[in-house]
C-alpha cells in the first residue's frame, strides 16, 4: 500500500493545528526514502499520519486495533467533513472516500472504495467474494481487507502508531491469531471453525439421540418396575380374597353368638332394674363424699387463717416482753445521757472561747511571717545592689588621675561618682530594713508558741462535739424505750390470751379432720358394697355382651366392604399395568437401533472435533507459527546486528515448559544481553530498550511478510517511535529505518520525530507548520 494524495476537510487536527478547514497532500511526487513530517506539538502531524491509510481508524486515538474501538465523530467538526485518500497497491490505483454529514440531530457517515481502470475511469470496487462498496461501513471494511489484508496485520507490521500496544504484551491466543493472518493461514482457522460447527451440529443431534436413549432407558426401568408391580398386584388380590373369606367366617360365628345371648336377655329384666337403682345410689354417695371434703376444706382454711393471725400476735408480744430489761433500765440511761450532754456542752463552750481568742493572733502571726519574708527578700536584693555600686565607686580611687584637678570633673568617672552617691543612700535603706526585720522577727517569735495551742484545742473541740452527738442519740433511744414501759403488762396479758385461743383452734382443727376422715370411710365402705353387688348382678346381664357383638358385626361388615372395593381396585390396576407393559414393550423394540445410531454419531463427532483441533490454533496454525519463528527471529536479529551491534539478541519462544517438564503452547520474547551475559523478558527492560527491541520486532515482521508471506506493502509508517531513545540510539534508529527499506524493498517510510538531527537525515520533509493558513 502506497499513499499518493490525501485530502482532509473538517478535521479537528487540521482546524486547530493548521488554522484551516481543509488540507491536501501530494505524496506522489516525493522522493523515495525517508519522509519526515515536521512541526510542533499540536500542529496536526499525527492527524495527517493517522489518515495515510485506507482503514476506518486513526490508530493513535483508538483504544485497541478495531474499528469498534474508534469513532471519527470525535475528530470531525461542522456539518460536513470528508477524507479522500488515493493510494496504490499491486499496481492498481484506489481511492477511499469518507463522507461525514450532520444534517440534524443524527450523524451520517458513508465510506466508498473505488479503483481506476485502464481507461482512467473510477469504478466502484467489488471484492472477490462479491461484496460491493456501497457506502456502508461493513462492506467498505471487507473490500479494503480483501486488498490490503486485515487491519491488525497492517498496524502490527508496517504502521507504528503512537500509544501502540507492544508486541511483547500479546498473549498466546492473540499472537496465534495475528500470525495466522500474517502468514495467510487464517483459512486453516476458518476450516477449523467450520469443522467445529459440524461437530457442534452433529453433537446436537447426538444429544437428541442420547436424550432419546435416556428416555428409552428410563422406560426399560419403568417396564421392569411395571412387571414387578403386576406380580405384586396378583399376590395382593389373592391375599385380599383370602382375608375376605376369613371375615365371612368370622361374621357367621358372631351371628350365632348373638342369637344365643339374645335368648338369655329375656330372663334379666329384674337385674337391670336393680342395677339402675344401685347406679343411682352410687351417684348420691359420690356427691356426699364431695360435699364432706368441701366442707372440711373450708373449715380447715378458716382455722388456718386464724391460727396464722394468732401466731403473728404471739411473736409480737414475745418480742415486746424480750425487751423488758432494756425498757426498765432506760430511765437510768436517760439520766446518764443528760449528765454527759451538760458536761460536753460546757466543755465545747470553753474551747470555742479559747479558739476565738487565738484565731486573731494566728492572723497576726501569718501577716508578720509574710512581712518578715518580704523584708528578708528586699534586704538580699538591696545588699546585692550595694555590692555592685561599691564596685563601680571603687574605680575613683584606682584611676591614675587621682589627686589632680581634673579628677573631680573627669567625664569618664561620672558613672563611678553617681554609684558612690547611690551607695550611701543604699546603706541607709539597708539599715532601715534591718531594724524592721528585727521588729517583725520579735513579733513572730512571741506569737508562735501562743498560736501553737490552737490546733490541740480544735482537735479537743471536734472530740467534744462527737461525744455530745453520741450522748444525744443515746438519750433519744433511751427515751423511746422508756415510753414503752406501760406496754409490758398489756403484752403479757395479750400473750396469754393468744396462746389459749391458739390451743383451742388446734383442738377444733383436729375435730374437723377426725369427722371428715370418719365420714369419708363410711361413704367409701357403702360404695364398696354397691360395687360388689353390681359385679354380682352384671354376670347375669348380657346387654353389654350383645352390644359388643353388634359392634364387632358392624366392623366386620365394613371391613368386608373395604376388601371388596380393594379387590376391585387391584383388578383394575392390574389390567392398566398390563396395558402399559404391552405399550412400553412396543416402544422399546427400536432401542438397539437407536443405540447403534448414537455410537455412529459419537464417532463422527470425535473425528470432526479432532479435525477442528488439528486445523486450529493448537494444531497446524501452531506448527506453522513454530516453523516461521526461527526465520522471524533471524530477521529481527539481523536488524539488531546491522543497526545496533552484537549486544542484543532476540529469542522468540512459542512454547513454555510446565513444572512437570511438559511443553505447552505459549508466546514469550526474550532478549539476550551479551555485554551483561544475562537474559530477560522485554517487559522488564528499560523504556528506551523496550522501544528499540519492539521496533525491531515490528519491522522484522514487516520484512518477514515482504520476503515469505507475499504481502506487497510498499510504504512504512512510524509516529514518534524514537521518543525515549538517547542521541546515539536515535542515530542508530534512523540507520535501522534505511536498512529495513533496503532489505524489504520498500519505497518510502513516513515518520514523525521531534529530534532535529533525525529530520536532517530525512530524504524529504513535510513542514506541517508551513501549511498553516
Amino acid at each position: 500500500m502506497r499513499p499518493l494524495t490525501l485530502t482532509l476537510e473538517g478535521f479537528h487536527g487540521v482546524r486547530d493545528g493548521m488554522r484551516r478547514e481543509s488540507v491536501t497532500l501530494d505524496l506522489e511526487s516525493l522522493p523515495v526514502g525517508l519522509i519526515a513530517l515536521k512541526g510542533k506539538n499540536g500542529a496536526g502531524k499525527s492527524t495527517l499520519m493517522d489518515n495515510l491509510h485506507p482503514y476506518r481508524i486513526m490508530p493513535s486515538h483508538a483504544a485497541k486495533l478495531s474499528v469498534d474501538a474508534f469513532s471519527y465523530w470525535d475528530h470531525v467538526s461542522g456539518p460536513h467533513a470528508q477524507k479522500i485518500l488515493e493510494w496504490d497497491h499491486a499496481n492498481v490505483r484506489y481511492r477511499s472516500t469518507f463522507a461525514f454529514r450532520k444534517p440534524g440531530k443524527t450523524n451520517k457517515a458513508e465510506y466508498f472504495l473505488a479503483w481506476r481502470d485502464s481507461a482512467g475511469l473510477w469504478q466502484p470496487f467489488t471484492a472477490p467474494d462479491g461484496t460491493r462498496s456501497d457506502g456502508k461501513a461493513d462492506t467498505y471494511d471487507r473490500c479494503v481487507e480483501s486488498v490490503c489484508g486485515s487491519l491488525e496485520s497492517f498496524f502490527t507490521s508496517v504502521f507504528s502508531a503512537q500509544n501502540r500496544r507492544p508486541l511483547a504484551s500479546y498473549n498466546a491466543s492473540e499472537i496465534k491469531s495475528l500470525f495466522a493472518e500474517l502468514l495467510h493461514i487464517d483459512h486453516l482457522r476458518a476450516l477449523s471453525a467450520k469443522a467445529g460447527e459440524v461437530a457442534k451440529v452433529l453433537g446436537g443431534k447426538l444429544d437428541a439421540i442420547q436424550r432419546e436413549l435416556a428416555a428409552l432407558s428410563q422406560k426399560r426401568e419403568a417396564l421392569t418396575a411395571t412387571e414387578r408391580a403386576i406380580a405384586t398386584d396378583i399376590e395382593s388380590i389373592a391375599a385380599a380374597r383370602r382375608e375376605r373369606e376369613g371375615l365371612l367366617a368370622t361374621a357367621q360365628t358372631l351371628t350365632q353368638q348373638r342369637a344365643t345371648l339374645a335368648a338369655k336377655q329375656a330372663e334379666s329384666a329384674t337385674v337391670e332394674a336393680r342395677l339402675r337403682e344401685l347406679e343411682k345410689q352410687r351417684g348420691e354417695i359420690n356427691a356426699s363424699l364431695s360435699r364432706v371434703a368441701s366442707q372440711a376444706a373450708e373449715l380447715l382454711r378458716h382455722l388456718d387463717e386464724r391460727r396464722a393471725v394468732l401466731g403473728k400476735s404471739v411473736v409480737t408480744h414475745e418480742a415486746t416482753l424480750s425487751q423488758r430489761a432494756r425498757i426498765e433500765g432506760a430511765q437510768a440511761q436517760c439520766d446518764q445521757a443528760r449528765l454527759i450532754i451538760g458536761r460536753e456542752e460546757a466543755r465545747i463552750q470553753a474551747l470555742q472561747n479559747d479558739i476565738a481568742q487565738l484565731e486573731p493572733q494566728q492572723t497576726v502571726l501569718t501577716d508578720a511571717s509574710a512581712a518578715l519574708q518580704g523584708v528578708h527578700e528586699q534586704g538580699q536584693t538591696k545588699a546585692a545592689l550595694l555590692a555592685t555600686l561599691q564596685q563601680q565607686a571603687a574605680v575613683i580611687d584606682q584611676v591614675p588621675c587621682t589627686g589632680h584637678a581634673m579628677h573631680a570633673s573627669c567625664p569618664l568617672l561620672a558613672q563611678a561618682r553617681e554609684a558612690s552617691s547611690r551607695a550611701a543612700e543604699q546603706r541607709i535603706s539597708i539599715e532601715q530594713l534591718r531594724t524592721n526585720y528585727r521588729e517583725r522577727k520579735a513579733v513572730v517569735e512571741t506569737l508562735t508558741p501562743v498560736v501553737a495551742g490552737l490546733a490541740p484545742r480544735r482537735v479537743a473541740l471536734k472530740e467534744a462535739a462527737d461525744a455530745l452527738s453520741k450522748a444525744r442519740c443515746d438519750l433519744q433511744t433511751a427515751t423511746t424505750l422508756a415510753a414503752r414501759k406501760p406496754l409490758l403488762e398489756a403484752a403479757a396479758v395479750a400473750l396469754s390470751e393468744a396462746r389459749t385461743e391458739l390451743a383451742g383452734v388446734d383442738a377444733q382443727r383436729s375435730k374437723v379432720t377426725e369427722h371428715r376422715d370418719a365420714e369419708t370411710k363410711r361413704l367409701e365402705s357403702a360404695l364398696q358394697d354397691i360395687q360388689t353387688e353390681v359385679s354380682r348382678l352384671s354376670a347375669l346381664d348380657v346387654s353389654a355382651a350383645i352390644a359388643g357383638l353388634d359392634r364387632q358385626m358392624v366392623a366386620n361388615r365394613e371391613a368386608s366392604a373395604a376388601l371388596d372395593a380393594r379387590i376391585e381396585a387391584l383388578i383394575r390396576q392390574h389390567a392398566t399395568r398390563e396395558t402399559q407393559r404391552d405399550a412400553m414393550t412396543t416402544e422399546l423394540a427400536g432401542f438397539d437401533a437407536t443405540r447403534s445410531r448414537a455410537d455412529l454419531l459419537s464417532g463422527e463427532v470425535a473425528h470432526w472435533k479432532l479435525l477442528a483441533k488439528g486445523l486450529g490454533n493448537d494444531g497446524l496454525v501452531a506448527l506453522t507459527i513454530d516453523d516461521a519463528g526461527p526465520a522471524l527471529t533471524q530477521t529481527v536479529n539481523d536488524l539488531l546486528l546491522a543497526c545496533y551491534g552484537p549486544r542484543f539478541t532476540v529469542e522468540i519462544r512459542t512454547q513454555r515448559e510446565l513444572a512437570n517438564g511438559d511443553l505447552r503452547e505459549g508466546f514469550e520474547i526474550l532478549v539476550h544481553d551479551a555485554d551483561n551475559d544475562s537474559t530477560k523478558a522485554v517487559s522488564v527492560m528499560s523504556g528506551g530498550q523496550k522501544v528499540w527491541i519492539n521496533e525491531c520486532l515490528t519491522r522484522g515482521i514487516a520484512l518477514y511478510l515482504a520476503r515469505h508471506a507475499g504481502q506487497p506493502y510498499g510504504t512504512l509508517f512510524s509516529d514518534e517511535s524514537d521518543g525515549p531513545l538517547d542521541p546515539e540510539r536515535k542515530a542508530q534508529f534512523m540507520k535501522m529505518k534505511r536498512e529495513v527499506l533496503r532489505q524489504g524493498g520498500y519505497e518510502r517510510e513516513f515518520f514523525i520525530s521531534q529530534t532535529p538531527d533525525l529530520l536532517l537525515e530525512a530524504d524529504a520533509v513535510i513542514d506541517v507548520e508551513a501549511m498553516a493558513g
